[in-house]
Parts: structure tokens; sequence; C-alpha cells
């Protein structure tokens, strides 16, 4: 999601896009006829629900009867509604970041590198599958508990939906927890310390 700075600019937020965005980034917007768009393209676009100064940035990964599908450079998934023309924005040419600008790799070439990213995502699905077996039987023997034993510190809150207690390690959230519906969360991996000696409590 952007919200844009100026005309013809967004300054980038979100995830969708991680690995040729990053949040904060300052894109540069090219208005150009909806009928030149092309499959690679990073493109930005309004949405049903999305308030005016509002956009979404993705990448045209194909062509459909209403109009670009598009998916996010970082998202696993298309997006479900294609870009029509009432929508369309603009192409994103540039970005600065850290006071350099850069080119946004579109066209063929924006496919190389989405392909790339999507590959990459594919991946690190199949390298979690592999390791979520190894990593349970980890966590049951309690070594890591025993090794390392990080300062952490609870902080209570009362909230609109109830107790909630979060764990803090050198300024940084690192597990959270809603104590009427023991509901937990933690940061990796933080759940190896803490999970053994709070949650049964």
């Amino acid at each position: 999601m952007m919200k844009p700075m100026q005309q013809l600019h967004l300054f980038y937020r979100g995830s969708s896009m991680l690995g040729t965005f990053r949040p904060g980034d300052r894109l540069r917007i090219e208005k150009l006829a909806f009928n030149r768009v092309r499959k690679g393209d990073v493109v930005v676009f309004g949405g049903p629900g999305k308030e005016e100064d509002e956009f979404v940035v993705h990448r045209v990964v194909g062509k459909g009867m209403a109009g670009p599908v598009t998916r996010g450079d970082n998202n696993p998934k298309m997006d479900e509604e294609p870009v029509t023309e009432e929508i369309f924005a603009g192409k994103v040419t540039h970005y600065e970041r850290a006071g350099r600008i850069h080119g946004v790799w579109n066209d063929r070439l924006g496919m190389l590198r989405a392909r790339a990213l999507h590959g990459r995502l594919q991946v690190i699905k199949a390298l979690k599958l592999l390791l979520r077996m190894p990593y349970r039987m980890v966590k049951k023997t309690g070594i890591v508990a025993r090794l390392w034993r990080p300062e952490i510190e609870m902080i209570y809150f009362e909230t609109q939906d109830g107790p909630l207690v979060k764990y803090v390690h050198k300024g940084r959230t690192v597990a959270s927890c809603w104590t009427d519906g023991n509901r937990w969360w933690f940061r990796r991996p933080y759940n190896f310390v803490i999970g053994p000696k709070l949650k049964n409590k």
C-alpha cells in the first residue's frame, strides 16, 4: 500500500514488493496510456474499498479479459482482481533510496526479476517444510533453553481485548500473550526459551 507525497511520486510501504522495493523508497510514477502497459511492468493502481489517496504497487504478470493480472514480487499468489483502466494510475520507472536514483526493471527484464523472486519464495517454502520436523525435535529437547538464557523483561498491559503480556529483549518485543485466551505469538527463536519456561505456567 502506498500514500502519495505529490503528483507522480509515492512513498512505498508494506511487504508485497520486498526484494524490489523497501519501505520508505520514493517511487517515480510515469503516467502512460493504459494500452501501453506490458507484462513485467510495475504498475500503480487503486482498488475497491481503498481511500482516494491510497494505491497498490504490483507487477503485471499476465493479461486477462478485463485487464492486466498483477502480483507482488514478494507474494505467492496473483491478485484476485485484474487492473482496469478506471483504477490504473501509472507505471513505476525509478525509485530513490538513500539519496540515490535507481531504475526499475520493467517489461521482459521485469518478468525475469519477478520469476527469480518467486523462485526464491518457493525455495524458502520448501526449506520450511524440510526443517519443520528437526525444529520441533530440537524444541522438545529443551537444550536451547539450557544453553541460551537471554534477559527478557515482562510488561503487562490492560487492553480492550483483555490482559496482554509482552516479552521484551534488548528493546524489541519477542513474544506476547493474551492471557484470557492463552493466545501466544513468538519471534523465532525466542519460542525455544520463552515457551518451555512460561507457556505452561
